[in-house]
């Protein structure tokens, strides 16, 4: 008879549960479930989730790994070329480069996601600007893929367990809600994509899977995310049969279907609108939680 698993989490509850209602009977077989948590110790520890439960990666590593500057600086330390745009720590080490009057500059906080604190600068504008303090800078990804005439950024789910690192075959894309000139600072142009679940907003989410050439754009991002393995080792490393992390990869798509990451979030929202949270946020949980309870790699996950 099916024990069902004790389930202990503080965010993405409704997804969670989604998920282990999408087992169904591939659990049967087992008698005992592990217990399963999905817990942020941001609002605290739970002491009631004891080793014996399947629990994220220790909270020190998840923030470390949450900081966009610490991401930046290990891809420059690695030598890793082509996967994040180039970034910089200072107005001072930009313009060593000589960089062109018509570029455009993202100044961004290491630590906030969602596109708060972010500002877009010209090369002028640039010139002038103090630095704050946590923040850095990130070249403009150019030659970038539209949908329907609009900047789109993208999303890849990343799972990492026992050692080894998975990505899903599937993403979603937030379509922002104007016109793109890729020579505009405009915040709602370049960055803006707040009220994406409101109904009539012109902020929309499609799936990764039903963009033009899907398949080479999930295959780039395979690519990159090879590459990019050494800065995850650390990640990689501390995970256990039953410890895991999650990652979500914001990146753009060139023309060509390209990805190149400009983000990486080791603490991702997992609730979007409905039908993102049904045919693409559930069913990622629940093909890890198959990887998780069954031992053998689910089907749509691709190890890296």
């Amino acid at each position: 008879m099916l024990v069902a698993p004790q389930i202990i989490t503080n965010r993405a509850a409704k997804v969670v549960h989604s998920a282990f209602d999408r087992l169904g009977s591939k659990l049967l077989p087992y008698r005992y479930l592990r217990p399963f948590s999905y817990w942020d110790n941001y609002y605290g520890l739970n002491p009631d989730i004891t080793q014996e439960y399947f629990q994220l990666l220790d909270y020190a590593t998840i923030q470390r790994f949450e900081n966009k500057g610490y991401i930046a600086r290990r891809v420059a330390e690695l030598g890793i070329k082509n996967v994040f745009p180039k970034s910089y720590f200072s107005v001072a080490d930009v313009f060593a480069e000589q960089p062109g009057p018509d570029a455009i500059w993202f100044v961004k906080p290491t630590h906030l996601t969602g596109g708060k604190g972010i500002t877009c600068h010209t090369t002028e504008s640039l010139k002038d600007l103090e630095l704050p303090k946590h923040y850095f800078i990130q070249q403009q990804v150019t030659d970038i893929e539209l949908y329907e005439g609009r900047k789109y950024t993208a999303r890849a789910y990343v799972f990492i367990h026992n050692k080894k690192l998975y990505v899903f075959d599937d993403g979603f894309v937030m379509i922002h809600g104007l016109p793109y000139d890729e020579k505009s600072t405009d915040f709602a142009t370049q960055v803006d994509h707040r009220g994406y679940h409101i109904a009539g907003s012109p902020i929309k989410m499609k799936q990764i899977s039903e963009l033009p050439h899907a398949d080479r754009k999930l295959k780039s991002i395979q690519n990159k995310l090879h590459r990019l393995k050494p800065v995850l080792a650390e990640m990689i490393s501390k995970s256990s049969d039953v410890h895991y992390g999650l990652l979500g990869i914001d990146l753009l798509f060139t023309r060509t279907h390209d990805a190149l990451f400009i983000e990486l979030n080791s603490k991702s929202n997992f609730i979007h609108t409905e039908l993102i949270n049904d045919s693409l946020n559930s069913p990622f949980f629940s093909s890890f939680l198959t990887t998780l309870y069954t031992g053998e790699v689910d089907a749509r996950l691709t190890q890296i």
